[in-house]
């Protein structure tokens, strides 16, 4: 394969900046949680400590706010849900705990896991409905892996058969039949009823057996569209209860673009899912006891989720509340230069991106040229990423070797037409299948 002008010029595999315009789970991303600052302490303090010192879910969201900007897109929402649920999964949260000072044998105690979903309801066969997102709640769970590459699926199935076979309620050899028995017997002292047969009777079966390649299989091949955006909540429901066999003691799942099911819903059906949300979600079990739900919200969401959601009784999340202090947190984005700063320096230098020898730093751009792209772009992590990517395709395409102030400048109005241009098509409610 030739060597193009990334890997002659800068040492670069390939452009380490993201020129997508939404987050997607499965899109390789350098992921920089130090550009947060404090608030990813705190996003982590509110929604995965608390929860486990209190002794209670929480009802929360991360919220992004812009004067005029009725969606302030482009914060880093949802990429920070994803990856830090993602983190958490590696090892069931004992890097999150202790970094945030809880004691490794506090946090081996107490293992926790985390999912995130995103609604869409404008792809084909979308996340449209409060089961669909349930379903891809478990999907994102048994993608995780652990540092070697281990599915979560397959460390929980071995946590809870040596914890059955220690209590004395399963034989060695037979721990399979010893899940199954004991999800249906926790569900049969539960006031929410599930009917666990034919496809739901399978899934328990691919669940107690540890075949996490069959259990993958069986999802996404035997389990219909129709039929998960119909019963999505159940296999939720019933991994939750399989997951506490294995002794985790909390789950926080992050929805983002909520106010996707909003966007095309009349307001009867947006009462009926956020209805669904308080009865099913918060206030059931196996939920209630030890699951948190967080939403990404902006104004636009709220302002179309609003009558909804006081009419269920459920907290406001408003950011600007200080009775909702605990629950919410607002982010802010590259207010400083030196977010910036970290941000391009660790996707030059990833080393997915960056080959052996390759100059430390933020070359090719210099000091003043970074900082000039930040005062077009910010405060959004979103804008700076895709002004870099957009660049650095163009310096290479014109042969340039540094991307300094006086290259820069000429572009500059061209950035801040494109970041103008994001925002419009944000208001006028873009599809994202085409960004």
């Amino acid at each position: 394969m030739l060597k193009s002008f990334f890997e002659t010029q800068w040492g670069l595999t390939r452009n380490p900046f993201s020129g997508r315009a939404t987050y997607a789970e499965d899109n390789q991303i350098v992921y920089v949680p130090e550009m947060f600052g404090p608030q990813r302490d705190e996003f982590l303090r509110k929604f995965v400590v608390a929860p486990l010192e209190n002794g209670q879910p929480v009802l929360g969201a991360v919220w992004s706010v812009i004067p005029g900007d009725p969606k302030a897109r482009g914060f880093g929402k949802s990429t920070m849900m994803g990856e830090e649920a993602k983190i958490i999964n590696r090892d069931f949260g004992f890097e999150t705990l202790t970094h945030l000072g809880v004691s490794e044998d506090d946090a081996r105690k107490n293992p926790v896991l985390a999912s995130y979903v995103s609604f869409n309801t404008k792809a084909n066969e979308g996340i449209a409905s409060i089961d669909a997102a349930a379903f891809h709640l478990v999907r994102f769970l048994l993608r995780s892996t652990d540092a070697k590459g281990v599915k979560v699926h397959q460390r929980l199935r071995e946590h809870a058969a040596a914890l059955l076979v220690k209590e004395g309620k399963a034989d060695a050899g037979k721990e399979s039949d010893a899940i199954v028995r004991e999800v249906i017997s926790r569900f049969r002292n539960l006031a929410v009823s599930i009917d666990i047969r034919n496809l739901l009777a399978d899934y328990l079966d691919h669940l107690a057996s540890g075949d996490t390649d069959a259990l993958e299989d069986f999802l996404s091949s035997e389990v219909s569209a129709w039929h998960h955006n119909r019963n999505g909540l159940k296999y939720l429901q019933v991994f939750v209860v399989f997951a506490e066999l294995a002794n985790i003691q909390h789950f926080t799942f992050f929805i983002d673009q909520v106010e996707d099911f909003t966007s095309e819903s009349q307001p009867a059906k947006i009462r009926k899912n956020v209805k669904i949300i308080r009865d099913a979600l918060l206030e059931s079990e196996p939920f209630a006891s030890r699951t948190s739900f967080i939403f990404q919200l902006h104004p636009d969401a709220y302002r179309r989720l609003g009558d909804a959601w006081a009419h269920e009784d459920l907290r406001d999340l408003n950011y600007d509340s200080p009775l909702n202090a605990p629950f919410v947190v607002t982010l802010k984005g590259l207010e400083k230069f030196e977010s910036a700063h970290l941000l391009a320096d660790r996707c030059l230098n990833y080393p997915t991106f960056a080959v052996p020898g390759r100059k430390k730093g933020i070359w090719p751009f210099t000091e003043g040229s970074l900082r000039k792209v930040w005062q077009e772009t910010k405060p959004r992590p979103r804008a700076f990423l895709r002004a870099l990517y957009d660049l650095l395709e163009l310096a290479k395409a014109e042969k340039v070797g540094t991307l300094d102030e006086k290259y820069i400048t000429p572009k500059l109005e061209g950035l801040r037409a494109r970041v103008q241009e994001e925002e419009a098509d944000d208001e006028l409610g873009a599809d994202d299948r085409l960004s």
